[in-house]
């Protein structure tokens, strides 16, 4: 389910649960020691080593599988996609929840909606297939093929930090926390990216990203959210999704929209 076929519109989350997570990870407590003896470089520069280190250890398998075993399973999801004004007004919203049994037979649960969206110049590309409820991945756009803040030669357009841990559901991670720098970073299309990592085994759980692209006539802001859980029988699959953007042309006004999904009740294929 797309709404534009020259942009990555549509598919975000409900609001998922996060509490803090108690004490501090080994990587956090390894930073502290490190910064600690070593009084030859900055805070920041020893922080920044840490946090290369832990990236080259993420295990991004479970999270770039996650939508390929949805095929393995029946499921029930939940999706809500709005469009807002210039003012967060909103002006239309649709919302479905939709039954996908072990064969693939989708049934419609519930449904309802308000409203008329408003694509402006955009109406042209709005795919025919806007209606259905096909899950639409978005782990592309959250982990492209060789980021630019895991390049060596574009590491100090960005800053690189810890944030404080948390809970995703049940499962402790560690955060981290990279955004383009003020000016040697603002031709960076990724703004922002936070990745939730599991303190045991370094799964990635969960990304945040901001980016903005350019076109000639129009600016899109965007961000995505998503957040992968195991099921009963140990296989990664999306849990929450979120995607939100802004559109902005010249002489006309903002377009935002936005999409949440919940993926959940999961049964195994016999």
């Amino acid at each position: 389910m797309s709404i534009f076929s020259i942009t990555p519109l549509l598919v975000l989350i409900l609001p998922f649960f996060i509490r803090g997570a108690g004490p501090e990870s080994v990587w956090q407590r390894s930073y502290n020691v490190r910064l600690a003896e070593d009084t030859t470089r900055t805070a920041h520069e020893v922080e920044q080593d840490s946090v290369l280190a832990l990236l080259a250890s993420l295990d991004q398998g479970p999270f770039e599988n996650a939508y390929s075993h949805l095929t393995s399973y029946g499921y029930t999801r939940y999706a809500r996609t709005e469009q807002f004004d210039a003012e967060d007004y909103m002006i239309a919203f649709t919302e479905r929840i939709t039954q996908i049994d072990t064969s693939g037979v989708m049934k419609e649960l519930q449904a309802d909606s308000s409203g008329r969206f408003d694509y402006g110049f955009f109406n042209r590309f709005v795919s025919e297939n806007v209606s259905t409820v096909d899950p639409v991945n978005l782990v592309p756009h959250l982990l492209p093929e060789d980021p630019p803040y895991l390049s060596s030669r574009k590491r100090d357009r960005f800053t690189y930090r810890f944030r404080p841990d948390t809970l995703l559901w049940d499962t402790a991670a560690q955060v981290i926390e990279i955004k383009a720098r003020p000016e040697v970073g603002d031709d960076q299309n990724i703004r922002r990216v936070r990745l939730y990592v599991g303190q045991r085994d370094h799964t990635l759980l969960a990304i945040y990203l901001e980016r903005i692209d350019l076109a000639l006539l129009f600016r899109e802001e965007s961000d995505y959210f998503t957040h992968i859980r195991k099921t009963k029988e140990g296989d990664w699959v999306p849990y929450n999704t979120r995607y939100h953007t802004r559109i902005r042309t010249p002489f006309r006004s903002t377009r935002q929209f936005r999409t949440v999904a919940t993926y959940y009740s999961f049964v195994p294929k016999v």
